[in-house]
């Protein structure tokens, strides 16, 4: 075999098994943004599964049926403080600050088996009305 079609079968192949990889990646990969992302839950789920979650939570809560309600809720803090929608690291922190204080109190949702907090929930919801 000549080396030209030696490299030209090489980078055919890996460009075929390549191509394949990232659109998996891309359909499993949960978005960047905190309030669609549930930290912790996503080290375990892929986007399908957390899809399936918010469906369940929204038709087990329909009053939080709504994209506005829940960045709402999701960006309020327990003192009724709003955090800025622009500002992911505090987004992140107020998020992680809420979850650990509800598994606290006790204030939990099980959904398809998953037993989360309300925030991690409102997520899943939140993330099952984006565009993905």
């Amino acid at each position: 075999m000549k080396r030209r079609t030696f490299i030209i079968a090489t980078v055919a192949i890996a460009a075929a098994l390549a191509i394949p990889a990232i659109s998996y990646h891309r359909k499993h990969t949960l978005p960047g943004d905190p309030l669609l992302r549930p930290h912790v839950l996503a080290h375990f789920c892929d986007g399908e599964t957390i899809n399936e979650i918010g469906v369940h939570y929204r038709a087990q809560v329909p009053e939080e049926n709504k994209e506005k309600k829940l960045v709402e809720l999701l960006l309020t803090n327990d003192k009724g403080k709003k955090i800025e929608p622009d500002n992911s690291k505090a987004i992140s922190e107020l998020l992680e600050q809420k979850i650990q204080q509800e598994f606290k109190d006790g204030r939990i949702v099980i959904e398809d088996g998953w037993v989360l907090s309300e925030t991690e929930a409102r997520q899943c919801a939140l993330f099952s009305m984006s565009d993905k």
